[in-house]
């Protein structure tokens, strides 16, 4: 599918004891998911079928965990970044040989003491080869329409149509998963429109493969993605929980519907879902990551803490598992952990804007004064907006406002806070900037209130 990130951010602003109204709570919430497996995601919002998603082929994980944005930047589905692995096309493209042709019983209307035909009818070897050296989506258009002609010929074997069936199935899927990734690639390029009805026409690959073999769990895991990317969560749900009843030891089935399942907020759900996919492939960091997010977000910091060391371990050149780690200790008030963490996430990429965005948000507000460095702050939020480009978002623009009054710059604060502002409609976005852009004029920094305050 798409590349996927599945980051989840952003805390709305709550009312906290001797604080006021623009304090923020900073525990990090499931905003975003990612899908992975047979069709294979890229950056595409669960809701709109175009925020984020990715994967790569065969591979399995779905969700990262819960990654702690400051202000108002909650991060919606999209490229997911899997720790170590990289990202492809949405679909898992793993089932890459069609199904042989087996040697043909006798034909229908032969007596029982014929013999059995002991090889392939010639025309069906033609048609697998076809659909095995198939690439486009018009190479298995025609195969399709070959198989069709066979099935509707009464005078074949049962056998040769049966298989002829299964056969379709398989070609049907391919070119679905085809055309996923074709959008995903659209989608990269901003042909939003296009991309949709691609995805639409995959969707119906899908069910056509399904319709043709009920028993092709790849198809129904495919299909459960596209409903995903539509917003349609709980038929996906119900097509990953058909994909495990066919091959349950498919660990991204798991993982899917255990993104869906924290989509939902349902947690216990989500926490069992990730836990079966660990105990399938538990060397996956990106799966304990996942979990990790799930449990923070049951109230189970510990055992959140514990998965997010072990995906660290696994992943130990993961820039992005050390950036989340980190996320969750600030938000946890662990700051000498967070610190270390963020300072290994920027080591292993030095210009990543989400890393340098909240290394900043916590050197801006830390309730520590031997964390907190408003000179740096400013520095690391210029240069995560450097790092984001020509566009800054919202939320990048507030963490370097709030940095800027941190360090005494007050005017430059509101500016900036204007500025971002005017670059957003996310109404719990814009009231906690105007919150503390109130604040900044009446020339008073910001300050996490800091946990269980």
């Amino acid at each position: 599918m798409r590349e996927p990130v599945r980051k989840h951010p952003s805390s709305s602003p709550r009312e906290s004891s001797g604080r006021g109204p623009w304090l923020r709570s900073n525990l990090p919430s499931m905003a975003s998911i990612c899908l992975i497996g047979p069709i294979t995601f890229s950056s595409v919002a669960l809701t709109t079928p175009y925020a984020a998603l990715g994967q790569s082929p065969g591979q399995s994980s779905l969700a990262p965990p819960t990654s702690f944005p400051p202000p108002g930047s909650a991060k919606g589905l999209g490229a997911r970044s899997n720790g170590s692995r990289p990202n492809a096309p949405r679909t898992s493209w793993d089932e890459q040989v069609a199904p042989a042709a087996p040697g043909m019983p006798e034909r229908n209307n032969a007596t029982n003491d014929q013999p059995a035909s002991d090889r392939v009818a010639p025309d069906l070897q033609a048609l697998y080869d076809r659909a095995q050296a198939a690439t486009s989506v018009i190479e298995y258009n025609s195969v399709i329409e070959s198989c069709r002609t066979v099935i509707g010929d009464s005078t074949r074997l049962s056998s040769e149509r049966t298989y002829t069936k299964r056969l379709l199935s398989w070609a049907a899927n391919r070119r679905g998963e085809l055309r996923s990734d074709m959008a995903g690639k659209m989608v990269a390029s901003q042909q939003f429109d296009d991309a949709e009805k691609l995805d639409r026409s995959a969707a119906e690959d899908f069910q056509l493969s399904i319709q043709f073999d009920p028993g092709r769990w790849r198809a129904y895991h495919n299909l459960g993605i596209a409903r995903a990317l539509t917003g349609n969560i709980d038929e996906a749900i119900e097509l990953f929980s058909k994909t495990i009843e066919l091959n349950p030891k498919f660990v991204d089935a798991f993982n899917n519907r255990g993104e869906l399942h924290a989509r939902n907020r349902n947690w216990k759900q989500a926490i069992a879902d990730f836990g079966k996919a660990i105990e399938l492939s538990p060397d996956d960091s990106a799966l304990h990551r996942a979990r990790a997010s799930a449990l923070f977000s049951n109230g189970d910091t510990e055992a959140a803490l514990s998965d997010f060391q072990r995906a660290m371990k696994l992943a130990p050149e993961s820039a992005e598992t050390a950036s989340e780690y980190a996320d969750t200790c600030q938000s946890l008030g662990r700051w000498k952990d967070a610190a270390e963490a963020y300072q290994k996430s920027l080591k292993l990429t030095p210009s990543n804007p989400q890393s340098l965005q909240n290394a900043a948000w916590m050197m801006a507000t830390c309730p520590e004064d031997f964390y907190r460095n408003p000179e740096a702050a400013v520095k690391t939020a210029e240069r995560a907006v450097r790092a984001a480009g020509n566009a800054p978002s919202a939320s990048l623009l507030h963490v370097l406002g709030v940095a800027q009054a941190s360090n005494g710059d007050f005017d430059t604060a509101v500016a900036t806070l204007n500025e971002a502002l005017q670059t957003t409609t996310d109404p719990s976005l814009r009231r906690e900037i105007g919150e503390h852009r109130a604040l900044f004029q009446r020339k008073r920094p910001f300050v996490q209130s800091g946990p269980n305050k």
